[in-house]
């Protein structure tokens, strides 16, 4: 990969695996042309919150973002079956 490109989790996991295999954070920053400091604050993502740590902050606010709105869905959702069961009763209530 190209130096100043945003590195995907894959990648980055695949040369964090390289050094945790016992290769050298040298010769794999030359392999995989990164710095030495990119791996190791790699290995300590890693290290500190597995995969999903190792996700640029963009990723991770997006990954929010998702999760917010499918909350939100649930949320009308259930408002809108509490709207119909409101409904019901007050059908139900009038008939006695």
């Amino acid at each position: 990969m190209p130096k100043g490109s945003i590195y995907d989790n894959e990648f980055k996991m695949e040369v964090v695996l390289e050094v945790l295999k016992g290769n050298k954070p040298s010769d794999v920053a030359e392999k995989y042309g990164v710095s030495r400091n990119s791996i190791y604050a790699w290995k300590n993502q890693f290290l500190d919150g597995g995969l999903k740590n190792l996700g640029n902050k963009k990723q991770i606010e997006s990954q929010k973002d998702v999760k917010l709105r499918e909350k939100e869905q649930q949320i009308d959702e259930m408002k809108k079956i509490i709207g119909e069961q409101k409904v019901q009763l007050e059908i139900l209530t009038t008939q006695l």
